[in-house]
């Protein structure tokens, strides 16, 4: 498994200075951001920001949009701005939401929207040779174990894979790994991060108290030990770090590299 790190972990950055930082901790490739670092539909910026990456001599393993299959007012949200800018970056990848409500909170009507959506969103970027990977979050489709499952499977697309994280809102390291047995075969690449999560403190800003990776080292050696499908390439993207600091992705990636050699 290659290590890497999502541009959003550095969203106050600009590209060359997150393309820097990257060399510099030693890491593999980059997941570069839609909302703010390659905006979609924004292709020269796209194309700048793969010359950079590639001339760094790091891979772009992913464009990690917002595209979230439908807009707040609940219409078809457009995908081929994200679709043009994953090209332009040179990418076969893009992660993509779905949709915006849980999947115990979306009513059938809006459950099939997405889905729609998604099929659609799934046939044009196959023609493209670009797969497509779900968000493991909150307030999508694909917000548990059994949901994203359950949504991978209705979709039964040759073309779909998840994203995996550990789920920060349910502290049960048990649950978490039983998750990523369950989807293992699917999981595409990994969102580290170590977070200790208060549900009951308010805001998400304050229930979420961000960990140097260091700590969290012994949950990660058991999540990295589940054998993932060997027929995929795999990549561990840092994703947030302690105070949005640079430095703080120097350590939490040396402990990305230590932990992944354990693999081997």
């Amino acid at each position: 498994m290659k290590s890497g790190i999502c541009s959003i972990t550095l969203r106050q950055q600009q590209p060359d200075e997150i393309i820097a930082l990257a060399v510099q901790a030693g890491l593999h490739a980059i997941e570069w951001g839609g909302d703010v670092h390659v905006p979609p539909g924004d292709l020269k910026t796209a194309s700048n920001v793969r010359n950079m990456t590639s001339d760094a001599g790091l891979e772009i393993c992913s464009y990690g949009s917002y595209w979230k299959t439908v807009e707040a007012d609940g219409n078809p949200a457009p995908f081929d701005p994200v679709l043009e800018s994953a090209i332009a970056l040179g990418t076969d990848t893009i992660r993509v939401w779905a949709g915006t409500k849980g999947s115990d909170a979306a009513r059938a009507d809006e459950r099939e929207c997405v889905i729609t959506c998604l099929r659609k969103a799934l046939d044009a970027a196959q023609k493209q040779g670009i797969r497509l990977a779900l968000e493991f979050h909150a307030g999508t489709l694909s917000d548990s174990n059994a949901a994203t499952l359950d949504l991978l499977q209705e979709l039964n697309h040759p073309n779909l894979y998840t994203y995996w994280q550990p789920i920060y809102w349910i502290n049960d390291l048990q649950y978490r790994l039983d998750g990523l047995k369950q989807l293992a075969d699917c999981v595409l690449n990994l969102h580290v991060f170590h977070w200790l999560f208060d549900p009951g403190a308010g805001s998400w800003g304050k229930a979420t108290d961000r960990r140097p990776l260091a700590e969290g080292s012994n949950d990660w050696k058991t999540y990295f030990r589940v054998p993932l499908n060997p027929s995929l390439d795999h990549v561990a993207l840092m994703e947030f770090v302690r105070n949005d600091d640079p430095e703080q992705v120097l350590s939490d990636a040396a402990v990305l590299k230590q932990l992944l050699s354990g693999q081997n």
